[in-house]
C-alpha cells in the first residue's frame, strides 16, 4: 500500500495480536503515529492486549495516558481492555482504579475485574465481586464463571466451585466450554482429588482435549501420584506426543520416586521421537526495554557481572535461612554441586537480579515467566522480598505470585 489508512494499520495491528507478535504491533502502532494517522479504540484494544502479552507496565501506563488524553477512555470497551492489561502487567491497583472510575459497567467490564482478582491470587473478593455484579442487575456470561472458577481453583474452594459450575448450565443457561472444564479438573486436582478428576474428564460429553489431561498430569506430579500420572500420559499420547512438557513432568514425578528405569524409558522415547522441552524463559521491564533470561544462561558461559551478583546473592540468601531444593533436579549422574549450581541460573533468578542491579531500591520488581514457576525459585524470591524490602510480582503461566516481607500471595498453594 502507498498510503495506508488507519483502518489498514488496525487491521494489521490487530493481526499481528491475535497471532501473540505484540513488538511487531508496536512497532506498526509507533509508524502510525509518526504519519500523523489518528488511532482509534480499535487500535488501542490491540496496542492495550501486546501490552498485557509483554507484561510491559510502564508502556501500558503510557498507553492509558495517551487514551485518556485523545478521549478514547470513554469507551467501554478500551477501559475493559486496561482493566486486562494492568492485570496481566501485575498491577492490580491500577485495574481495580480503572473498574472502579468507570461510569458504566457492562458484563465483560465486571468479567475482567474478576478474572483480574482471580488471577492474583483473591478468590474471595472475585466472589465477592460477582455478588456485587449481581446486585447491580448485570448478567454473568463464560467469562465471568471462568474468573469465579480460576479463583476456587487457586484458593481451594471445592464446594463453592461446583456450585458455581452447576449454576452456570442450571440458573444461566450457559454452556460449559473447555476452559470451564479445565478450571474443574485443575480444582480437583490441587486438592487431591485425583481419581475424580480423572473419572471427570472421562465422561465429559465432548472430547477431551490434551490440555485437560495436562492438567492432571501436573496434579499427579505435585501429588505423588506415579501409577495414575503413568495412565494419564498414555491418553495424552493418544491425542499428541509432541509436548516436550508432558515428558518432562512424569520424568521428574519418577525421578523423585526413584523410578530411575522409568526416566530412561522416557528420555529415551522424547529422544526418538524428537521431542524437545521448552526452555524457561522470564523478562523483565526495566526503563521501557523488556529483557529475556534464559534458564540455563551462565552455566556454561564466562561470568558476567549479572551472573557474579547472582552468585553473591545466593550467599545471602543462605545466611537467612535459604536452602537450595537440589531435589528439583533429576538427573543422577549430577553431583550436589552441579545440581545447586542449574538452579542458581533459572531464568526467574536471573530476571529478579537484573531487577535489583537496575531499578531504585525499594521499588517493586515484575518478572514474567512463560512456564510454572519453580519451587526453589519460589522460595528464593520469598526470601528476597524480606532481605531487600522489595515486592516482587512474578507471572508464570498459571497465575500472579506477589512476595512482600517474605510470603507470597499465593501461601504456597499453587
Amino acid at each position: 500500500m502507498l498510503d495506508p489508512c488507519v483502518i489498514s494499520y488496525n487491521a494489521i495491528i490487530t493481526g499481528y495480536a491475535k497471532c501473540s507478535r505484540p513488538n511487531e504491533a508496536l512497532s506498526l502502532f509507533r509508524e502510525l503515529q509518526v504519519k500523523s494517522l489518528k488511532p482509534t479504540g480499535v487500535t488501542m484494544l490491540s496496542v492495550l492486549s501486546c501490552c498485557a502479552l509483554l507484561g510491559a507496565l510502564d508502556l501500558g501506563k503510557w498507553m492509558h495516558e495517551y487514551v485518556k488524553k485523545n478521549g478514547l477512555d470513554k469507551y467501554i470497551k478500551v477501559s475493559t481492555a486496561l482493566i486486562d492489561m494492568y492485570a496481566k502487567c501485575g498491577s492490580l491497583k491500577d485495574a481495580i482504579c480503572v473498574f472502579e472510575n468507570m461510569s458504566i459497567r457492562d458484563t465483560p467490564a465486571w468479567s475482567a475485574m474478576i478474572v483480574a482478582y482471580a488471577t492474583h491470587g483473591k478468590g474471595y473478593k472475585a466472589i465477592e465481586t460477582f455478588e456485587e455484579m449481581r446486585k447491580a442487575g448485570v448478567q454473568p456470561d463464560e467469562i465471568t464463571f471462568l474468573g469465579l472458577l480460576y479463583a476456587c481453583s487457586h484458593n481451594g474452594l471445592v464446594d463453592e466451585g461446583w456450585r458455581f459450575f452447576s449454576s452456570m448450565s442450571d440458573k444461566y443457561s450457559i454452556i460449559p466450554g473447555i476452559k470451564h472444564y479445565g478450571c474443574m479438573v485443575d480444582l480437583l486436582g490441587r486438592t487431591g482429588n485425583l481419581d475424580e478428576a480423572y473419572k471427570f474428564i472421562d465422561e465429559l460429553p465432548i472430547k477431551p482435549t490434551p490440555i485437560l489431561w495436562r492438567t492432571l498430569l501436573a496434579a499427579c506430579s505435585s501429588h505423588g501420584d506415579v501409577e495414575l500420572g503413568k495412565r494419564v500420559i498414555e491418553r495424552i499420547f493418544e491425542l499428541d506426543e509432541s509436548h516436550g512438557g508432558d515428558y518432562v513432568i512424569l520424568s521428574n514425578l519418577c525421578a523423585r520416586a526413584g523410578r530411575w528405569e522409568d526416566v530412561d524409558f522416557l528420555r529415551k522415547l522424547m529422544n526418538d521421537r524428537g521431542v524437545v522441552k521448552v526452555p524457561g524463559c522470564s523478562s523483565i521491564e526495566v526503563d521501557n526495554v523488556v529483557h529475556e533470561f534464559f534458564s540455563g544462561d551462565g552455566v556454561n558461559t564466562v561470568s558476567t557481572s549479572l551472573h557474579k551478583a547472582l552468585d553473591e546473592l545466593m550467599k545471602e540468601l543462605k545466611m537467612v535461612g535459604y536452602v537450595p531444593d537440589t531435589s528439583l533436579v533429576f538427573h543422577a549422574e549430577m553431583g550436589e554441586a552441579e545440581k545447586e549450581i542449574s538452579l542458581r541460573y533459572h531464568s526467574e533468578k536471573l530476571a529478579i537480579a537484573y531487577g535489583l542491579l537496575n531499578t531504585p531500591p525499594g521499588s517493586t520488581i515484575r518478572v514474567v515467566k512463560n512456564l510454572r514457576v519453580c519451587g526453589d525459585c519460589h522460595s528464593a524470591a520469598k526470601h528476597i522480598s524480606q532481605i531487600f524490602d522489595r515486592q516482587i510480582i512474578l507471572r508464570d503461566v498459571q497465575r500472579f505470585h506477589h512476595f512482600r516481607n517474605g510470603k507470597c500471595s499465593c501461601g504456597d498453594f499453587w
